[in-house]
């Protein structure tokens, strides 16, 4: 079984670069963020007409959430706790809870958006806490908008107080794999890869990213897993996410 996640930048804008990228890629399950549009606008038949059935949890214009799977897809929760159904969707896959993530972007240090982000990195750890046991085959995916380590970053050093790599946004990150998470690339590759390259600056083809989109696994998931890796072909394609899919393998 292959599932994936990919923050989309728009669902309906990027929907031939997704098409595209399902049909050759043959994943079985995408979580994808960034969806930016409420559920009534999002483009289920065109999944659909490619063999997927489709869960998402949506707003206009900003955020949202959806997996498309070939496989049945059982237990859709939107949200947690009552909170963000447009950053958090759930959903189980055979013996796999799939949890699909938005986190927050977060703003300069001591803005109300950063002190926010820390917030709901915090308060999504206690829900995880009181919802799933360690034991759990439990799938944790999207665009967590922190890069865990200094190679997961173009330039550490510049980058210190840069949005995203924060020191308090990457204790916050590693406060939420606490949970009991691997980092599924991470148990395979060692080498640096990003996932993620403004449009801005030509920064796709200077190298300069960032790996902020994740994969995260139980560690009762994580030993069925055979592989993760990071496709960055979508992002050579015309009209492009800014961000690329992670792909994990899973037996």
């Amino acid at each position: 079984m292959k599932i994936a996640t990919w923050n989309v930048n728009s669902v309906r804008a990027r929907l031939p670069v997704v098409q595209k990228w399902l049909q050759e890629s043959q994943v079985d399950v995408l979580a994808m963020q960034e969806t930016k549009t409420v559920d009534e606008t999002f483009p289920v038949a065109e999944f659909e007409i490619l063999g997927y059935q489709v869960a998402m949890s949506g707003q206009k214009t900003y955020n949202g959430v959806a997996i498309v799977s070939r496989l049945p897809i059982s237990g859709v929760v939107k949200g947690w706790a009552g909170n963000d159904p447009s950053r958090i969707l759930a959903v189980d896959v055979g013996d796999v809870t799939l949890i699909d993530g938005y986190l927050p972007h977060g703003g300069e240090r001591g803005d109300e958006a950063f002190l926010h982000k820390l917030q709901f990195f915090r308060e999504f750890r206690t829900y995880l806490d009181t919802t799933y046991a360690r034991d759990h085959h439990l799938l944790f995916m999207g665009d967590f908008n922190v890069a865990r380590d200094p190679q997961d970053v173009w330039a550490p050093e510049e980058m210190q107080d840069a949005i995203g790599f924060m020191q308090e946004e990457r204790e916050a990150l590693e406060n939420l794999r606490g949970w009991g998470f691997v980092d599924l690339f991470r148990k395979f590759h060692s080498e640096q890869q990003f996932t993620w390259w403004d449009y801005r600056m030509n920064m796709f083809k200077r190298r300069m990213g960032m790996r902020i989109d994740y994969a995260w696994g139980s560690e009762a998931l994580s030993v069925r897993v055979a592989d993760c890796m990071v496709d960055v072909e979508p992002r050579r394609w015309e009209k492009p996410s800014d961000h690329t899919p992670v792909v994990v393998t899973i037996s």
